[in-house]
């Protein structure tokens, strides 16, 4: 075998011995991604450590319940859930927590974090690196040096000395380390040999080996612990940042579901209301129609109450493609298709109906009080604060001269037969300082500059989150209240528009009725049911947005949520 045989068959063995393969690389990222996740996990509450970033692909729904019923009240579409799967609220907050888009994508971020955190940390870790290179050059009697001599008639020179043939190996490798140290250091070995004497076994080869080990240290820029390990103090507390923000992300999420998972039912009660008044409507039509054609009535009052029913098969009608639009929307929120065929489950409704409208036995300074201290968003706004005043620091550093501080040592290879044997009698020692001025200061000093003010604007935002904050559980105490007595006004107004339209109904039947009340008070008793079944909704979901802003909304890894002044076991 020739020589750059040998040598390309041991550069393939040494790659084949060291080659990974992807699914190391990729369980080996897992592995300090999780292990950061988990590590940090600790100090958030409600956090949880088990976070598996891969997407989950299939859905499952063969545990649901099937819909047999047909509804009337779904006009063309009457039979289009029949056979549907029946989801309630848990089964829904299940589904949006394993296969929702905008959850992958938060999981995703948070892992995308820690990956990077691993490569911060690894800086600060004995880092190794291993260069191999071979080479074969040979040069022989040309034919264009032949063809030439016959062109020109040159003195043929083809079995001349001065034209020959020769080859030639040459082949070396290089180890090397190098260490980081968090003051700012750094220490490196590093280790050459010529190979060819290996590849050759010829002894009479020329020997250029060396083994150099350094260490360096600044001493005015760049130096000390705080400034040298700024980046890797960032990346340590950018990932505690996004884990607070996924934990916020998984109580807004959760609301976000249950919200859209009520506002569904109630675009379907809508629709059912909104079905329930046009056939009264009707019913008054035929039987004004009927009066009309004996005598009894004027065909313009006839005419007013077919105006009244067109106008409610519209709303009908309108009711119907929002209802559907909604499921819809919700399909897609939780990670389903648009064509995956799903009715959501009536007893849901029901159970908040039965539940009340009984608001937190909290008052509001309380409320407020508390979501100053158990807000995990401001205690991130708080940091960012803290972190805009380290860059000052690492700033003013960067304004320093370049004092530095090395030690060399170059020991070569000795010219015995042993290969990478090292002759440490002839070792070379180096220490020396190194001074830079800072001549050119303009980058440097519109960095300081530009951290001065960002600090500034972090501490306005961290007072901004304040207040928004407190408006923010202002606000949902408002709407609660206000959706109580939205609830209080409504059972009244249905009860008022019922004995209307039984009255209505009562003169309409002896010909003593005025079309006018008929249609009035027909169309006021739809909007009061239909508002009265929003109010409780809305109640329900501003009960849960309280919670979630005052930071007492407590969701585990399925979505299924506790709320209160006590964090869950």
């Amino acid at each position: 075998m020739t020589h750059f045989g040998k040598t390309l068959s041991i550069g393939l063995s040494c790659l084949a011995l060291l080659a990974c393969t992807s699914a190391s690389y990729k369980r080996s990222a897992d592995d300090e991604s999780y292990d950061a996740i988990a590590e940090k996990s600790e100090l958030v509450p409600g956090m949880n450590d088990q976070i598996i970033v891969d997407e989950e692909k299939l859905v499952e729904l063969t545990s649901l319940s099937l819909n047999s019923d047909s509804f009337e009240f779904l006009d063309n579409e009457a039979d289009s859930e029949m056979g549907a799967h029946i989801l309630g609220l848990n089964d829904a907050l299940d589904l949006a927590f394993k296969h929702s888009r905008d959850f992958q994508s938060q999981k995703e971020r948070l892992y995308l974090e820690a990956l990077a955190l691993t490569l911060d940390r690894d800086r600060y870790s004995p880092t190794f690196s291993s260069i191999s290179r071979g080479e074969y050059q040979w040069d022989a009697t040309d034919e264009f040096v032949s063809d030439m001599q016959d062109l020109t008639g040159m003195e043929n020179l083809k079995n001349s000395d001065l034209l020959s043939t020769s080859e030639s190996v040459d082949a070396n490798t290089s180890l090397g380390a190098k260490y980081l140290l968090k003051s700012g250091g750094a220490i490196a070995i590093n280790l050459t040999n010529n190979f060819t004497r290996f590849l050759t076994g010829d002894i009479s080869e020329f020997g250029t080996g060396a083994l150099i080990g350094s260490f360096t240290q600044p001493l005015l820029r760049g130096f000390g612990s705080d400034i040298a390990t700024e980046t890797l103090m960032q990346a340590e507390r950018d990932l505690l940042y996004q884990l607070r923000d996924f934990t916020r992300f998984r109580k807004t999420f959760a609301v976000r579901v249950a919200s859209d998972y009520y506002s569904v039912l109630l675009s379907r009660a809508t629709a059912e209301n909104n079905y329930a008044g046009l056939l009264a409507n009707n019913l008054s039509l035929e039987r004004e129609q009927a009066f009309q054609a004996e005598g009894l009535t004027t065909l313009l009052e006839v005419g007013r109450l077919e105006q009244s029913s067109l106008q409610a098969d519209l709303r009908w009608t309108s009711s119907i493609t929002r209802y559907k639009r909604s499921l819809d929307n919700f399909k897609i929120l939780i990670g389903l298709d648009a064509d995956e065929n799903i009715v959501l489950d009536d007893d849901e409704m029901t159970l908040i109906t039965e539940t009340g409208m009984e608001s937190p036995d909290i008052s509001l300074d309380q409320a407020t009080e508390m979501a100053m201290q158990t807000r995990l968003d401001l205690y991130t706004q708080l940091d960012r604060v803290q972190d805009s005043a380290r860059r000052i620091d690492v700033a003013v550093n960067a304004l320093y001269p370049a004092l530095g501080f090395s030690v060399v040592a170059s020991v070569p290879s000795s010219n015995s037969s042993n290969l990478g044997e090292l002759d440490f009698e002839n070792a070379i020692y180096t220490a020396g300082l190194d001074l830079e001025l800072p001549l050119e200061t303009t980058l440097n000093r519109n960095n300081y500059r530009r951290a001065l003010i960002d600090y500034e604007a972090s501490t306005r935002d961290y007072l901004l989150s304040l207040d928004d904050i407190k408006l923010s559980v202002l606000d949902t105490w408002r709407r609660m209240n206000e959706a109580s007595k939205s609830y209080e006004i409504n059972v009244t107004s249905v009860e008022i528009n019922e004995r209307r339209v039984e009255e209505a109904e009562l003169r309409a039947e002896l010909g003593l009725g005025d079309i006018q009340d008929t249609v009035d008070s027909q169309n006021d008793l739809t909007a009061a049911r239909t508002e009265l079944i929003s109010s409780i909704v809305q109640h329900n979901i501003a009960k849960l947005d309280f919670w979630r802003d005052v930071g007492l909304l407590y969701v585990d890894d399925n979505g299924q949520w506790e709320e209160g002044i006590d964090e869950p076991r």
